[in-house]
């Protein structure tokens, strides 16, 4: 349902105290992010992204209002979050003044409207700004999971956040009273918490539950599709050989991934019957293409066979092209459809040992399944301009995917999944050995400081801690003694 534009005020000195209290709150998230991953460089990152997405929410009202004739999905939220938040300020929660009816879908999302309007005043560019806020939150988290699962790839943190905090349509489509800004958060938190269990790491089923909670009654099928994904990695995940009752606690982690995916199902189901919407997929596909205001995007071709897959890949990320794109919205979003396609050749190296990575980091693994079941569900929409909007919640599952860290081309392999598994253990032990020669290089250097009588220990602070020779070398002297790697690309014997 469609709502036509109707004005709310934006008080400049609103905006600008609003602004300035996001900014404020965010420099300790920032700074504990940034000490989390002991990565100066990250900071401005995080300063650039937050603004940015400030900056976009005013962005977002100026587009709809000069681009699509003031019709938007958020409208409806938008209004009636405004009616709502007068009564909220009173601890009224009745729902009844803004005609919100059912609950999951949208009504949930202008309860959030009306909350966030309750504390920022009736704004619209100031509840923008909360509502984009909170979807740099959630690209925090993503960073996070992808940090957690590679911990010795620091190149390859770089080129994660520089996508996930700037991707153009990431920052756009969230920067707006919508289900994509509190699903951004919702899946960054659940998705974090699933790296987290996944890495055997504490506290990964309380963030997996808090994320599932907060997008529950937003869109719980999207929901279904990371737990189900969750489930496949959870059940390829090596044993640990070195913790007790191991199977115990697998066998309990699947029965609580049961316990959320059931939740995720029914209330799936529920958020179905009450949009009008069905289980069918050439059904979806049929309900979303038309004529007239909102269907200016629909008529793209639609087959749930799985035989047309790669039409469905086409569709959700190239779609449309530069050379078939022909209204200004369509032209801009084929230039990021461009630079998708663009990354995905340049990553097809990374590509290539995804299954390997996968095996080995299971978060890989729930990121591919993710990112292909969306596809094949989302492509059913059958509308570029919802495909374009909804897909932002499965770039960063795609991102991690052509992120995968690999050495330098020519160079010895860095990490396990670069060599094939029988390999492994051989390669494992060559890392290893690698570690304690750095480590007796160190002491070396460190006797022969004291005996000199003074100096002190210097490290060459731009190199990337990763796996390989230490760099560690006493001032003055010359660090040629350094273990060099081997210069074939198999591990050595």
């Amino acid at each position: 349902m469609l709502i036509a534009l109707v004005h709310i005020p934006s008080n400049p000195i609103g905006v600008v105290v609003v602004a300035a209290v996001l900014l404020l709150v965010s420099r300790p998230i920032i700074a504990r992010t940034t000490a989390s991953q002991a990565a100066p460089w990250l900071s401005r990152i995080l300063m650039a992204s937050l603004v940015i997405h400030l900056l976009a929410a005013p962005a977002q009202i100026y587009v709809v209002d000069h681009f699509y004739g003031g019709i938007a999905d958020w409208l409806r939220y938008d209004n009636q979050g405004s009616q709502l938040a007068p009564a909220f300020r009173h601890l009224d929660f009745s729902l009844s003044s803004a005609h919100v009816g059912k609950i999951v879908n949208n009504g949930s999302v202008s309860v959030v409207a009306g909350g966030v309007m309750a504390l920022t005043g009736v704004n619209q560019v100031a509840a923008f700004m909360a509502f984009a806020w909170m979807s740099w939150l959630g690209t925090i988290f993503f960073y996070r999971a992808f940090t957690v699962t590679f911990p010795e790839a620091r190149d390859s943190h770089r080129r994660y956040a520089i996508l996930v905090f700037f991707l153009p349509s990431m920052i756009f489509w969230t920067a707006d009273v919508s289900k994509e800004a509190i699903m951004m958060v919702s899946l960054g938190v659940a998705t974090y918490g699933a790296a987290l269990v996944l890495a055997r790491r504490p506290r990964g089923f309380t963030y997996l539950t808090l994320g599932a909670a907060m997008g529950a009654l937003i869109r719980p099928n999207e929901l279904l599709l990371l737990l189900a994904g969750f489930a496949v990695a959870l059940m390829i995940r090596p044993a640990d050989r070195g913790r007790t009752y191991s199977g115990i606690r697998r066998v309990a982690g699947l029965a609580f991934m049961l316990v959320l995916l059931s939740a995720s199902l029914y209330l799936t189901l529920h958020y179905l019957h009450s949009s009008g919407g069905t289980l069918s997929l050439s059904q979806t596909n049929q309900n979303n293409n038309g004529t007239g205001a909102g269907f200016g995007s629909s008529g793209a071709g639609y087959s749930s066979s799985p035989l047309a897959f790669p039409s469905d890949v086409y569709t959700v990320l190239f779609d449309p092209t530069p050379l078939n794109a022909h209204s200004t919205g369509a032209r801009l979003a084929s230039l990021e459809n461009l630079i998708i396609g663009v990354l995905i050749l340049a990553s097809l190296r990374r590509l290539r040992i995804l299954p390997r990575t996968a095996f080995c980091r299971p978060y890989v693994m729930l990121c591919t399944a993710y990112t292909l079941m969306f596809i094949y569900a989302f492509a059913a929409l059958g509308n570029l301009g919802l495909i374009t909007r909804e897909r932002v919640l499965m770039l960063p599952y795609l991102l991690v995917l052509l992120c995968i860290p690999r050495a330098p081309s020519g160079t010895p392999p860095r990490y396990p999944w670069e060599v094939r598994r029988k390999n492994r253990r051989q390669f494992e032990a060559y890392q290893r050995a690698l570690a304690l020669h750095a480590a007796q290089l160190q002491a070396a250097a460190a006797s022969a400081v004291l005996a000199a009588g003074g100096g002190t220990l210097t490290t060459d602070s731009t190199a990337p801690i990763e796996p390989g020779p230490s760099r560690m070398v006493p001032a003055g002297t010359d660090d040629h003694a350094a273990v060099e790697p081997p210069t074939s690309s198999d591990p050595p014997g």
